[in-house]
């Protein structure tokens, strides 16, 4: 537990480091680049995503839910992944021309075909990076991490800035790609083999395609936002509503990948050692709502101040996008780790029954809801996570022993701090109104997490133990704190 402890901190230092030049990246794009330009991008960035997730073809999670993980094992997964990545490589290149047309947007093109060289060099450093991530080598995966950030916001602000319109996060996300790669060699494990193999192939293929399908619906359901908008609507509505997306979501950029870190191979490990996994859920249900629905709740009374202080004016029209998301994020939040736990007990194939049905429910609020405005999309994938609920629930009790009392109970604590949080961001919001937008989004981003820490501590949130084992650390504020 101490090794995943330090893992996880150092995923989160790095991790965090990475999303913030990530982000003041992004603010500097926003500021020399236009919401269609954005939205170009956007559009083919979400394509794109769906290819990956064939590419991978479910290696990454089958390499950290192997018992037995043997030099043999990982060069099939190697083949396998190689295999994958250049045929998609291939296809994501020729299909570039009807993507444009369908959008009818050149620029689709052009974006697409440079992110298709992207999927020759991904495989030489993703291996590595499955089987860092199995091992809690949390510190190597940092080093790699920090060069391929530096390579990609240097490309990306030189590029942007030298005219490159939306070829700038094209091209940048390439040298992201390759110098990643390359940070990856000196780490490598001794079970990784130089070369790919392909006896034992079959095992990989077997977990693969579960985890392939699954995890290919998961991104075309992230991906109707931009995919449909940018039908139905233009690149410009797709600028907007990414960037609400994705300042909504903030929080989540921030801490995802430190809280996703080890939670494959931490409930992997729980399972193939014969415990269940119902207690694991409830805690880190517990967890990550006690986390993140504050954070939704200010984000949503902020909105205005924070995309005016961030994006500027010309982004306006996305506070209200964000309002709707943040009850999208709310309601969905709860269930973040049912993929993973299916992955992990080995039926990668469960985690295909509730995309579907968002899936569908989504189609069907989109066609019942959208007038062709922005809010009346917000308002459809308000209207499908909502009934997605129900169906999530059964689903986690039915299959991994996690009943509705022990659900429920896992949000009490969390709705508390989330209450106090939402009450001081509305009380602030009232008497800050007339502020500057710097100033307001300062003076939240002083208070809310200080409410948020009091509401962890006299509500007793199971994430009071985590913040009383740091404290431990300290005797003299220890013993302040009767620890």
């Amino acid at each position: 537990m101490t090794s995943l402890r330090q893992s996880l901190v150092l995923t989160f230092l790095s991790s965090n480091g990475a999303t913030a030049i990530q982000f003041v990246v992004t603010v500097i794009l926003a500021r020399l680049l236009n919401p269609d330009e954005v939205g170009i991008y956007s559009v083919t960035a979400v394509m794109v995503s769906i290819a990956h997730l064939f590419r991978d073809f479910g290696v990454a999670s089958y390499l950290q839910q192997e018992k037995d993980l043997t030099r043999e094992k990982v060069g099939a997964a190697f083949g396998v992944l190689l295999t994958s990545s250049w045929v998609i490589a291939t296809l994501v290149f020729v299909l570039s021309w009807p993507a444009a047309s369908f959008y009818g947007q050149d620029g689709i093109r052009k974006v697409m075909q440079v992110m298709a060289l992207g999927f020759m060099f991904i495989p030489f450093g993703a291996v590595t990076h499955s089987l860092l991530t199995r091992d809690y080598r949390a510190k190597e995966q940092a080093y790699v991490r920090v060069a391929g950030t530096l390579a990609y916001a240097i490309s990306a602000i030189g590029f942007a800035y030298m005219g490159f319109s939306y070829m700038s996060m094209a091209w940048a996300n390439l040298v992201n790609i390759i110098v990643t790669a390359l940070a990856y060699i000196p780490f490598r494990p001794a079970v990784m083999p130089w070369l790919p193999r392909f006896s034992g192939w079959r095992r990989v293929l077997h977990f693969g395609a579960g985890a392939t399908l699954g995890n290919s619906l998961g991104a075309i359901n992230n991906a109707i936002p931009d995919v449909v908008l940018g039908k139905l609507s233009g690149p410009y509505d797709v600028g907007l509503m990414s960037r609400a997306w994705s300042t909504t979501n903030l929080l989540n950029q921030v801490v995802g990948p430190t809280i996703s870190y080890a939670v494959l191979p931490f409930l992997a490990k729980a399972h193939h050692g014969g415990e269940g996994l119902r207690m694991h859920l409830q805690r880190g249900c517990a967890y990550i709502t006690g986390l993140m629905w504050p954070a939704f709740i200010a984000t949503a009374i902020f909105a205005e101040p924070v995309v005016l202080f961030l994006y500027g004016p010309k982004w306006l029209e996305a506070t209200p996008l964000m309002q709707w998301l943040a009850i999208m994020f709310v309601l969905g939040t709860p269930f973040g780790f049912l993929g993973s736990a299916y992955m992990a007990v080995g039926r990668p194939y469960l985690a295909t029954i509730p995309t579907v049905a968002s899936l569908v429910l989504r189609g069907i609020a989109i066609a019942m809801l959208y007038d062709g405005t922005l809010i009346s999309f917000s308002w459809a994938m308000v209207a499908a996570a909502l009934l997605m609920y129900p169906i999530q629930a059964w689903m986690q009790k039915r299959y991994l022993g996690l009943d509705v009392r022990s659900f429920v109970a896992g949000q009490v604590h969390s709705t508390y701090v989330a209450v106090m949080c939402g009450l001081t961001s509305l009380a602030l919001s009232w008497s800050t109104r007339e502020w500057p937008a710097a100033w307001i989004v300062v003076a939240a981003g002083l208070l809310v997490p200080a409410i948020w820490l009091t509401s962890i501590w006299v509500f007793r949130h199971p994430l009071r133990q985590e913040l009383e084992v740091f404290v431990k650390r300290y005797p003299a504020i220890a013993r302040r704190l009767g620890l």
